[in-house]
């Protein structure tokens, strides 16, 4: 059995089988002001939850990574298929704000009042150097701290201090995500860095990011916006990514193999969100159209919960393509209109996408012209910017490049 707590409040308990999950929301609870469901799709209108919703739910706190489960399991000294088996140990700081605790910790993260262990540059350099070890070389066809990132990406957190870096236990919380390159696809965390501020810069909600270098291991550095500052403490505000929000297993996440479509994640953010955060979504979508963004999947979106109200997340996990050479990615992870492959959406599929979603033609058609616009000055400007400027001279030409290429082809396709 593990405890469910959100910011040092117990809201509820998980126990069972693999194949028998529960999860149980604690009665006096439920009605606290400050009390948020585990999910949109596990609200507190009943007591208790289990199957498929909650089974999905909690795989989705884990990494997409088989190879970095079994070591888990094997350091642990896991034998069983139990997903709370394996939260027991990485589970008091995953995405979000809840923490699922052994009882025999349960004291400590409750009442303790600091569990951070500082780190030297060394000691992040060797913790980046581990993380990369489980990163998956790039595939053309196709323990560190008490917690656990989801995705495929290898990754690490740490908490930002007063005088540097820290690694969190307990109920303090880690404010920042660090990623290295995927092997194979050379400078791939500055691409990833490049690619969140244009979005940024072509007025996208967007997670800040940073190119960072510890002992010279490179890594991208990722603000968490599920974590806020609140009188010299750190909170979590709570997250799910959408397949959780759906009930879809993470394995599923791209469209291809079943997962959510964007309808499906406009429906979802519609109901909950709003109509602001809908067309927020859709801007996305055509950013990462214009930037031949193909890892765009329902697990690259979240929610955020808050007391009373949810909100598309700021964007995270964003890639272009263009920085491929001649290998540019060929799909998107959600079609439009019924089409996924990039060189063969029309304006047709665009207007279609824009019927069956509920918006004006008009609107994305005005957002497609801007952004395609819009999107090779936004490189050129990201790449200049005094930070990473010595990090992109190495690619800015091919970029700039298959940029304006890209962008003058789209425009061409969907021209009225």
């Amino acid at each position: 059995m593990l405890h469910v707590l959100m910011n040092g409040q117990i809201i509820g308990d998980l126990d069972g089988t693999a194949k028998n999950l529960r999860l149980r929301y604690e009665a006096s609870a439920v009605p606290a002001p400050w009390f948020v469901p585990l999910s949109v799709n596990m609200p507190a209108d009943r007591a208790r939850w289990r199957g498929a919703k909650l089974d999905a739910w909690l795989d989705g706190l884990l990494p997409d990574r088989d190879a970095v489960i079994q070591r888990w399991r094997t350091q642990f000294g896991i034998r069983s298929r139990n997903t709370i088996d394996l939260l027991a140990y990485v589970g008091e700081d995953v995405a979000g704000s809840a923490q699922f605790v052994r009882p025999d910790r349960l004291d400590t993260v409750l009442h303790q009042d600091k569990a951070l262990t500082p780190l030297s540059e060394a000691e992040i350099a060797a913790i980046a150097r581990a993380a990369r070890l489980d990163s998956l070389p790039y595939d053309r066809a196709a323990h560190v701290g008490h917690f656990s990132l989801a995705g495929a990406q290898a990754k690490f957190a740490l908490q930002k201090t007063g005088s540097g870096w820290a690694l969190p236990s307990g109920a303090e919380p880690s404010t920042h995500i660090f990623k290295p390159a995927i092997p194979g696809l050379d400078d791939q965390d500055v691409v990833e860095v490049i690619t969140m501020r244009m979005a940024a810069l072509l007025g996208l909600p967007t997670a800040f990011a940073r190119l960072t270098n510890f002992g010279g291991e490179s890594v991208a550095e990722v603000e968490r916006y599920d974590r806020v500052l609140v009188n010299g403490s750190w909170h979590r505000i709570h997250q799910e990514d959408l397949c959780q929000a759906l009930g879809i297993y993470p394995f599923q996440k791209y469209e291809s193999q079943g997962g959510p479509t964007a309808l499906a994640c406009v429906d979802v953010i519609r109901k909950f969100c709003g109509e602001q955060d809908v067309r927020t979504f859709v801007r996305s979508l055509i950013f990462n159209y214009a930037v031949r963004g193909s890892d765009a999947h329902a697990r690259n979106y979240a929610l955020l919960i808050t007391p009373g109200d949810v909100r598309l997340a700021p964007l995270y996990d964003l890639n272009t393509t263009l920085s491929f050479g001649d290998r540019w990615a060929a799909h998107l992870a959600m079609s439009i209109g019924g089409e996924d492959r990039l060189d063969t959406i029309t304006t047709s599929h665009w207007t279609l996408f824009a019927e069956q979603a509920g918006l004006e033609s008009d609107w994305i058609h005005d957002e497609l012209v801007a952004f395609l616009a819009n999107t090779p000055d936004a490189l050129t400007t990201v790449c200049d910017s005094e930070d990473l400027a010595n990090e992109t001279h190495r690619m800015r030409e091919r970029l700039q490049t298959a940029s304006a290429l890209w962008c003058n082809e789209a425009r061409r396709a969907t021209t009225r």
